[in-house]
């Protein structure tokens, strides 16, 4: 039995959205003969008051309850130390996985002096991604210095680390030109994520007053790092045309000034009734979204943190939606032409309103063989390969 410390991105048990970690853990337990110590965060800001259940092993702490995310890492900075230090203590840990910052920093330090491999799961780029819950741009660049110093930190003191995408491992590689990096995309659950009548759908939400309409569906992180300025005033046009379209946006937001900002753009453009936004849901409910829907949309900005695989476009892809995102290279290098993409608003225009048309198809096949090839069973054996690897290298050196 291998033992895996698992030092997550945030609480895995009572964070709003599903990550990665949440489906990968999963099927490696499903799959292989391994036991997930899980750090918990219990009374980060960002926690709901339901749990997932997952069949980890949790590693709790008694955690001050900050209301700012970046104050509640430093402030349980000791209770960290010494939560992971008894368990470095008490069990036999093989391997130590970590997804954080302060948190990874504290790992690393404790897994150097009991001589444990570590990987570290570069799941996003961390400097924007911390510096973007800031609207001050002295506060900016403070975080997003000090979130970069850490984070070199943890990518040259671990033995290997996970990226998602390419272009986050051209970064890694330009920190440290020797470091062992290996790129294990997002990947979709093909169990649950399947195509549903659109009618079914909505029928099962109680919204069947949507069926005549053009549905455009967000989910997921709702932050700075996206782009629906340009999203609203292309609704607007369209509305114009003669189109009865609406957007449904799903998700939690960091930053909570981002979200009054998306409302009060979208009444100043006048199309605030045309405007939905939901709480997050799970994964179980989240799929009749999805097929209610007739276009997933994807509006990235032009950042480093957004050159990724996310969740949303494999998901979108296995229920048989058409998904419109922000061009950039590595979805392009990925999808091809399975997706839409967009680099302005005319161009996201002519998408929505050609596929409204029936003028925008795309292969079932090509849909399938992606849908296929990112499938979480094959996301964990990939995951479970580089753990061995990275254990059996640390023993010989």
């Amino acid at each position: 039995m291998l033992n895996v410390l698992l030092v997550p991105v945030n609480d895995l048990l009572t964070h709003p959205i599903e990550t990665r970690f949440t489906s990968i853990a999963k099927k490696m337990v499903e799959k292989f003969n391994v036991n997930i110590f899980l750090l918990r965060y219990r009374n980060i800001p960002t926690s709901l008051n339901v749990e997932r259940k997952l069949a980890f092993k949790s590693v709790a702490f008694k955690d001050f309850k900050i209301g700012n995310l970046g104050c509640y890492y430093i402030a349980n900075t000791v209770p960290i130390f010494s939560v992971l230090l008894n368990q470095l203590k008490k069990e036999n840990i093989d391997v130590i996985v970590h997804a954080n910052i302060l948190p990874s920093s504290i790992a690393v330090k404790l897994g150097e002096i009991f001589h444990k491999p570590l990987i570290y799961d570069f799941q996003d780029y961390f400097p924007e991604s911390a510096a973007s819950y800031f609207r001050a741009d002295f506060l900016k660049s403070l975080t997003y210095s000090l979130t970069f110093k850490l984070t070199e930190f943890n990518i040259k003191h671990s033995d290997a680390v996970v990226t998602v995408t390419n272009a986050h491992k051209e970064k890694i590689k330009e920190l440290d030109p020797f470091k062992f990096v290996k790129v294990i995309p997002n990947g979709v659950d093909t169990d649950l994520f399947r195509p549903i009548p659109k009618s079914e759908a909505l029928k099962k939400l109680n919204m069947e007053e949507f069926e005549e309409k053009t549905i455009l569906i967000y989910y997921g992180s709702i932050d700075p790092w996206l782009d629906f300025s340009a999203v609203l005033r292309v609704m607007k046009r369209l509305v114009n045309k003669g189109l009865d379209i609406v957007l449904f946006i799903i998700g939690f937001c960091h930053s909570k000034y981002y979200l009054e900002e998306l409302k009060e753009a979208a009444e100043s453009i006048g199309i605030g009734k045309r405007l939905f936004i939901f709480d997050p849901v799970p994964q179980n409910r989240l799929i009749y979204y999805i097929n209610a829907s007739d276009i997933t949309l994807v509006p990235y900005k032009l950042t480093l943190k957004n050159q990724a695989v996310p969740l949303k476009i494999l998901e979108s892809l296995a229920c048989g939606k058409f998904v419109c995102v922000t061009r950039l290279s590595e979805i392009i290098w990925r999808f091809g032409d399975v997706v839409g993409t967009y680099s302005s608003e005319e161009e996201l225009e002519h998408s929505l309103w050609k596929y409204t048309k029936g003028e925008v198809q795309v292969s079932g096949d090509k849909i399938k063989k992606i849908v296929k090839e990112y499938s979480w069973d094959n996301i964990a054996s990939s995951y479970w390969d580089l753990i061995n690897k990275t254990i059996n290298e640390h023993r010989v050196m």
